[in-house]
């Protein structure tokens, strides 16, 4: 009876004193991150905020569970609740930097290299009183101007100029004289080209903010008329990581003009899944791949038909087959791809000589980016369509439309249509927000007028405003557009042997009814698949529907613009220079 008192004190010291301390500084520091952090991060970019505080607190009671119940020592049990925790913080993290709704810049990081170096930027840029971009050439990062130098209101204004770039998601920036002598300067967003100064510029405030980016790029600022290009890096004094920027610049009668394509190589990267084919569509590619020939791939300008060629080129196994390009302007370099650029102004061989040459060797795959004249055309119609898979990529709207062209150009329907196994066409329309898009009833009407099915129930329309606590509020995702990127809408269309008798007759509405008897979905049925899906507006589908403009006279003397192909009057525009690919 004696030994009882002890025993019992034995039993209340077998906690520490120090455990509960620590247990409430973890529950108490993982609560202010839920809190203050997350929370708060979950409300600005629209992320599902009951889930995430369910989740929350199932972890925070699991950790308290374990806290409580497990019949081990602390220094065991203090580990595992920490865990619990710290594996809630790490889910969300992760989860978050993957969704979607959270734009890329806006991702966080865990690399300690690249928040040292985001501090020191930052304190780099405070003292730079005002200026708060990097621009790094090949000859390094360019230096900001002293704050009483001339050149410094030039460096704001091109940085300001690149703020209102990327606050609009811009994906290229265009400065070009306008018609009374003045300066404009634009930006491409989704594909849809956008003013971003509100007043013309004047030619000589101009002329210096593109010098300042060729300065940086590290190009000849006094040769203005010939197409000059090449890379640099951008991006805010504290971002730590900075973005790669394609500039080229050239001159033409009215003066010299600048383009500035973000990312390149992002913008042509894609997966064959990611570009936009319809299930059935995308199981007729795959087919193609694996057989021999020729498939032209048809597409407007700026409707990422380099993207598209690009896609088929990386889809195909470069390290077992022999896999080439003929290319004027590379946007990316495809590894394990021998990629050949031809340069014009360099004298020697011509474009159709060099690929002369690369298909008499034989290849497994080519992927010819242009067509500048009849003489490729008539190359191509020669391939040993037993042997070689060659994509031909002409700058035309509709598949039917570059088949004609082809054949034209070749000179002789039957030796045009001989080669051929496949025609895919394509335009790009902007992408529906998820985060803000509208659904509707259509009305008989338009259903009718859009020759959708007789029992379509719902379509979607572009929002561009959210409800935060009642009140409409600018969309945070698309900043108020309604859209968010750009999905393709392609039409595909295997060439079987019937097929090129028709061809070799000129018999193209055969032709065409032979695709429908087949339920080949031509480029306004697959819009409307994309509508339906919710992937895009009735807008967007009207737009579609309207024939590119025919290239104007003026166009065709741009310097800056490669040759084009040969091409019915109706179809295709001129391909100018560094455009973003989608």
């Amino acid at each position: 009876m004696t030994d009882t008192p002890r025993m019992l004190a034995q039993g209340v010291m077998l906690v520490s004193w120090w455990s509960p301390i620590v247990l409430f500084a973890l529950f108490l520091g993982w609560a202010w991150v839920v809190a203050t952090v997350y929370d708060k991060d979950a409300a600005r970019f629209y992320l599902p905020r009951r889930r995430w505080n369910f989740i929350h607190i199932a972890f925070g009671v699991a950790a308290l569970a374990a806290a409580i119940v497990l019949p081990l020592p602390s220094f065991v049990v203090l580990p595992v609740v920490a865990a619990i925790l710290g594996a809630d913080l790490a889910f969300y993290f992760f989860s978050r930097n993957a969704d979607e709704r959270v734009p890329e810049k806006m991702r966080w990081s865990l690399d300690l290299k690249k928040l040292q170096a985001a501090r020191a930027a930052s304190a780099k840029s405070r003292k730079q009183a005002g200026s708060s971009l990097v621009l790094k050439g090949p000859a390094g990062e360019l230096p900001v101007p002293p704050k009483d130098a001339p050149e410094y209101e030039i460096r704001i204004a091109a940085e300001e100029i690149i703020k209102k770039l990327t606050d609009a998601r811009g994906s290229q920036l265009d400065i070009a004289p306008l018609r009374d002598g003045a300066y404009g300067a634009t930006a491409m967003v989704d594909g849809v080209r956008q003013p971003l100064e509100q007043a013309a510029m004047p030619a000589a405030r101009a002329i210096a903010i593109m010098d300042l980016f060729k300065q940086a790029a590290g190009l000849d600022l006094q040769d203005r008329r010939r197409r000059l290009q090449a890379d640099l890096k951008l991006g805010p004094s504290g971002a730590g990581s900075l973005v790669s920027a394609r500039v080229t610049t050239f001159g033409s009668a009215a003066g010299m003009q600048l383009s500035l394509l973000l990312d390149p190589e992002g913008q042509v990267r894609r997966k064959l899944e990611d570009l936009g084919f319809h299930e059935p569509q995308l199981e007729e590619v795959r087919r193609l791949m694996e057989g021999r020939g020729v498939v032209l791939l048809a597409a407007p300008p700026d409707n990422g038909r380099t993207t598209t060629l690009y896609t088929f080129i990386r889809s195909h196994d470069a390290y077992t087959s022999n896999v080439q390009t003929v290319e004027m302007d590379p946007q990316m370099t495809i590894e394990g791809v021998r990629q050949n650029k031809f340069d014009p102004k360099v004298d020697g061989a011509e474009y159709s000589t060099t690929v002369r040459s690369i298909l008499r060797r034989d290849p497994d795959v080519v992927g010819i980016a242009e067509a500048p004249d009849e003489a490729t055309a008539k190359e191509v119609a020669r391939v040993d369509f037993d042997r070689t898979r060659v994509y031909f990529s002409l700058p035309i709207d509709g598949a039917v439309n570059a088949l004609q062209a082809f054949a034209k150009a070749v000179g002789d329907q039957s030796a045009a249509a001989k080669p051929l196994t496949g025609l895919i066409g394509e335009r790009l329309v902007r992408r529906l927000c998820e985060n803000c898009r509208v659904a509707f009833a259509p009305t008989p009407d338009i259903i009718k007028k859009l020759g959708l099915p007789a029992d379509t129930k719902q379509l979607f329309r572009k929002g561009g405003q959210v409800l935060i606590k009642d009140k409409p509020a600018q969309c945070p995702i698309c900043n108020g557009s309604g859209f968010f990127g750009q999905v393709g809408v392609f039409e595909v269309f295997p060439i079987t042997a019937a097929d090129r008798e028709m061809i070799a007759q000129n018999d193209l509405t055969g032709l065409r009814a032979s695709f429908r008897q087949r339920k080949l979905p031509n480029l306004q049925q697959a819009v409307l698949m994309h509508a339906i899906a919710g992937n895009t507006s009735v807008e967007e589908v009207a737009r579609i529907m309207q024939p590119v403009a025919p290239p104007k006279a003026d166009d065709k003397k741009d310097p800056a613009a490669p040759p084009q192909a040969p091409q019915p009057a109706a179809a295709g525009a001129k391909q100018p220079p560094a455009k973003p690919k989608a």
